[in-house]
């Protein structure tokens, strides 16, 4: 199963102090001047992509290079992030790994990664940047301007999955606002199905996907200029967000058992086994909307012998009801890095080039509906993809994509981990009932607890 590409504040800070205490390798002129392979061996850690997404990657990748081996080992969000920096540390790391803007940011991994600035230039020319998603290359590099990872794809997220057989179902329609929203619910219910899954317990940030569209609703410019100190967080908007969470547990919109564990596993199998209406994903789940991809999410949430049901992005509903929508957010999702102490610097530069520029594994990129492909003018192609309902999944899906790549709003490029922390803890004390503290009282503590980010 994809994983939310989010992080706790404890995983956060144990990278950044094992990189510390750690140390890292220097990258020598000889590592970057090292010339792309024809042959070699390459292994590949990452968090994402699902195993079978990757070697698919793999795959198409050996029809051009069959005498470069790559081995691909996936890691769970927490497992990667606890594991990456002591194997790099050891000499005994990967040749090539997951590095993102947000958690193992180019500031804590970087210095264990190759500049690759020369590998862009040398696969799509000196105007390279603008031949990739915009503010890619930004987000993956790090203070000194060192592009430490290549840009795989993009990530939006701000949206609502839909199970559209629940719908039909129970008689309901998509929600546009908070009104129509609680009305969809009670008649998911009437039928024995949860409205919205969502799982808020533990660390990891993933509430911060829910708090943010909100914020859109109530004011599109509030979330950022919080998150850069430009606003507080315990400004009125601020407020307003978090007494829409609270109402929407009280309304039946967001289970009782929210608190019980994080969106993985908690809210994703409750959706995969097809027990409820909604759940908060980014893009990365618009695989599940394939036939075969959408069987093997629902085995791995423990559904024996699945029927597939069509899933749909749908649009956040404008849940302020003050005309303002619920816009996406999005950014560089990962890029790859070359460990600079590899010993295998030449078939890695093959293969991310291959797979991070090049056409036919952008393409490939393109038909995992895995990410938003880095390359511009990358689409998937669909008389090679099968979906469960091509008829109506297919325009969702391409309104999705359209949406996406257009967004200027970022995701958490801009928002330190204090911040994304504070998000997570005054979200999980207004759905907590045992809670007794006021709204007023929990913003205010949010904003101490944040922290501002100096990133444009």
């Amino acid at each position: 199963m994809n994983k939310i590409r989010t992080v706790s504040a404890a995983i956060g800070l144990a990278a950044a102090a094992s990189l510390i205490l750690g140390g890292c390798s220097a990258t020598t002129a000889s590592d970057t001047s090292a010339k792309p392979a024809d042959s070699g061996k390459v292994t590949w850690w990452g968090y994402t992509p699902d195993t079978p997404v990757a070697q698919k990657y793999i795959a198409e990748f050996n029809k051009k290079y069959p005498k470069i081996t790559v081995t691909y080992k996936n890691f769970e969000n927490v497992d990667y992030r606890n594991t990456i920096i002591p194997a790099l540390d050891s000499g005994k790391g990967p040749d090539v790994f997951d590095l993102s803007p947000s958690g193992g940011t180019p500031e804590q991994w970087g210095p264990y990664a190759l500049d690759l600035t020369s590998l862009a230039k040398a696969q799509l020319g000196a105007d390279w940047e603008s031949k990739i998603g915009e503010g890619y290359a930004k987000q993956l590099r790090d203070a000194k301007g060192r592009l430490v990872s290549m840009p795989m794809g993009g990530m939006s997220a701000g949206f609502l999955w839909a199970n559209n057989n629940i719908l039909k179902q129970a008689g309901a329609e998509v929600p546009t606002d908070y009104t129509s929203w609680v009305a969809t619910c009670k008649k998911v219910a009437a039928i024995g199905k949860s409205c919205l899954a969502m799982g808020a317990g533990g660390a990891d940030t993933f509430p911060t996907e829910m708090y943010h569209s909100i914020a859109n609703s109530v004011d599109p410019s509030f979330f950022l200029k919080a998150a850069t100190g430009k606003a507080k967080w315990s400004d009125p908007q601020g407020v307003k967000v978090l007494s829409i969470i609270k109402n929407m547990a009280k309304d039946g919109i967001i289970s009782s058992d929210v608190l019980d564990a994080g969106q993985y596993p908690l809210a994703n199998e409750k959706f995969m086994k097809g027990n409820a209406a909604f759940v908060q994903m980014g893009f990365w789940y618009t695989q599940y909307s394939g036939a075969e991809s959408c069987k093997s999410a629902m085995e791995a949430a423990g559904v024996s012998n699945p029927t597939c049901f069509v899933q749909l992005p749908v649009t956040f509903p404008d849940v302020a009801q003050k005309g303002n929508g619920s816009q996406l957010f999005g950014e560089v999702d990962y890029g790859l890095a070359i460990n600079s102490e590899s010993s295998n610097i030449g078939a890695a530069k093959t293969f991310v080039g291959w797979l991070t520029t090049s056409k036919s594994g952008q393409q490939d990129v393109a038909n995992a509906l895995d990410l938003l492909p880095s390359l511009q003018g990358t689409a998937p192609d669909w008389s090679n993809i099968s979906l469960v309902d091509d008829a109506v999944q297919r325009p969702a899906i391409e309104k999705l994509i359209a949406e996406s790549v257009t967004t200027k709003q970022t995701r958490q490029y801009q928002t330190t981990q204090e911040s994304l922390n504070a998000i997570v803890v005054a979200t999980q004390q207004v759905l907590d009932p045992s809670v007794n503290t006021s709204i007023d009282d929990i913003v205010a503590q949010q904003q101490a607890s944040s922290k501002a980010s100096t990133v444009k």
